[in-house]
């Protein structure tokens, strides 16, 4: 359960501000002084940015992702994620994690990178160990396993700008991004129902399923000047948490932010970030999570919950491990 989102404070446990309101969050991801930092030591990034704070080879990894790139890839994208889900028992529990996300989510990132097919086990084992390290302490034992991963991918994918980020986040992250919609979306039967009534409303549900069940909790900020914002003076060098999935469950915002509403106006969540600092992955990320809904609603009548999710967090996530749930045909 989320807690309600508060004016900006500061938190001296923590050592941190924290900004939770819609509006506190939305001006600090405009604020020219609040920059982007990375890593357990939350330094700002530099090398990887520019003037502005925008990732350096983001116009490169936006191309990659243009339109007519995303149009090639989704008719496969369409026929892959139907012929997994045909294949899937009705009538009995099923984990739409570990049957449908992964498996299809590895079969997005080697459509989105060109990779050979016959490397798939190989990527995708590599993949799973790198992401096995999010939110890890720094003397675990995955972290230099991530680390020989991710040098091993860099090499793979070293002709393709943020190559080994970019099949990490498809093949990894946006499985669990997809899990946690559905996750939502199995709770909600009338949800359910309405889409497979009425397609046309996919790509509303696609937003407000990433507002309700985005899997990024927080991210941080280093003020690199003195920043007045919601109420509050921030110091030159002090760190900033933008607490996100409040941010996007802010009834100031979001009348009912509780209710899963695919007819509401969505005037812009967080979950794929904003501005300067969105996504990269965003355009993929929105039509992979319709690709595999409009999927999901066209082959079965109902879906039901089965079990509990068991929930991982870490580094500023939180996503669920299983998506147990009843599907009827």
């Amino acid at each position: 359960m989320l807690e309600p989102p508060q004016p900006a404070y500061f938190d001296p446990s923590q050592r941190l501000w924290i900004l939770s309101r819609y509006v506190d969050v939305l001006a600090a991801l405009q604020h020219p002084h609040l920059w982007p930092v990375s890593g357990g030591d939350h330094q700002i990034e530099t090398l990887s940015r520019d003037e502005l704070g925008r990732l350096k080879l983001r116009g490169d990894v936006l191309s990659r992702f243009s339109q007519s790139n995303l149009a090639e890839w989704r008719p496969s994208m369409e026929s892959e994620a139907l012929r997994i889900l045909r294949s899937l028992p009705a009538r009995a529990p099923v984990d739409l994690f570990r049957e449908f996300a992964l498996p299809w989510g590895l079969t997005v990132a080697m459509l989105a990178t060109g990779a050979d097919p016959a490397d798939r086990e190989k990527l995708a084992a590599l993949s799973t160990c790198v992401f096995a390290a999010t939110g890890a302490a720094d003397n675990s034992p995955l972290r230099p396993e991530a680390a020989s991963a991710t040098a091993a991918l860099e090499r793979i994918f070293a002709h393709i700008p943020l190559g080994e980020p970019m099949f990490v986040a498809l093949s990894q992250t946006t499985a669990r991004m997809l899990a946690s919609c559905w996750f939502a979306l199995a709770g909600h039967p009338a949800g359910f129902a309405t889409l497979r009534a009425q397609p046309g409303l996919m790509p509303a549900a696609v937003e407000e399923m990433l507002r309700f069940s985005g899997i990024v909790g927080r991210i941080y900020r280093r003020a690199t000047g003195p920043v007045e914002l919601g109420g509050v003076a921030i110091p030159s060098g002090d760190l900033v948490a933008l607490m996100l999935a409040r941010a996007n469950h802010d009834p100031a915002q979001f009348p009912h932010p509780g209710r899963l509403d695919f007819t509401r106006p969505i005037p812009g969540h967080f979950s794929l970030g904003y501005g300067r600092n969105s996504c990269v992955g965003a355009n993929p990320v929105r039509m992979a999570l319709a690709v595999a809904t409009s999927a999901l609603v066209s082959t079965f009548r109902e879906m039901a919950l089965a079990g509990d999710a068991g929930w991982r967090s870490g580094s500023g996530f939180l996503f669920p491990n299983v998506v147990n749930v009843t599907l009827i045909a």
